[in-house]
């Protein structure tokens, strides 16, 4: 090898001085992660697996040692954490709505500066419903019909999303004088649409069909908004 081709030796900083033999101070080393962090770690990847395979499979075909293994932990490790398939499900669909509360009240930040109209909000509404977060929906409500201890878990981080979606609504309707009831009974109707719409994007795929509903839907609001 010639001395052009040579890998140049990069020193850090203050280590010059050093000799190569010398020791490494301790805070050189780095730090172990505390176990606090590895757990927290290790719940979110079989979460956040969970939440995966409950969008691709199903609730029924989501097994145990499928979420081990895409989570890259052991079965005794998830066993660790979680109580079982119902306590893993639960929390994980928690964590979805958690997040996703989270990104809807960022969006009230841009409705009170007005970057967001109410078209773009109803948007977003129907890009949550046509995607990952509705289709898990579907599986974890249909068990929870039969399934009374799933359902009781979900309840409270299912009444906090709609108390977010609630909170953007009042601030389009509120604002221009529309009653509390009526702009309830708007948002009610907007999200039924938009359930509605979603649960057919299983057998039809039909975008045009779903944005001219859309899109109609949108000059009804906006109706609603120049009587009041």
């Amino acid at each position: 090898m010639t001395s052009a081709s040579k890998p140049r030796l990069v020193i850090p900083p203050g280590s010059a001085a050093r000799g190569t033999d010398a020791p490494v101070a301790d805070h050189a080393r780095p730090a172990r992660r505390s176990q606090d962090a590895r757990s927290s770690e290790t719940r979110s990847r079989l979460m956040q697996a969970t939440l995966m395979i409950l969008n691709e499979n199903g609730y029924a075909r989501a097994g145990l040692a499928e979420i081990a293994l895409r989570a890259g932990v052991t079965r005794g490790a998830l066993h660790h954490h979680f109580a079982g398939k119902d306590d893993l499900v639960a929390q994980s669909v928690g964590l979805m709505l958690d997040q996703a509360t989270s990104e809807i009240e960022a969006l009230a930040i841009d409705v009170a500066l007005g970057r967001l109209t109410l078209d773009d909000f109803v948007d977003r509404i129907w890009c949550m419903f046509s995607g990952p977060l509705f289709m898990i929906t579907l599986e974890h409500v249909t068990e929870a019909r039969h399934n009374a201890w799933l359902r009781a878990q979900l309840l409270p981080p299912v009444r906090e999303f709609h108390a977010s979606l609630n909170g953007i609504w009042q601030r389009f309707f509120g604002a221009r004088g529309v009653p509390d009831a009526l702009a309830a009974d708007a948002l009610n109707a907007t999200l039924c649409l938009m359930r509605g719409m979603g649960v057919q994007t299983v057998l039809r795929n039909d975008p045009a069909y779903y944005a001219g509903l859309i899109a109609h839907w949108k000059q009804h609001l906006h109706r609603l908004l120049d009587n009041a």
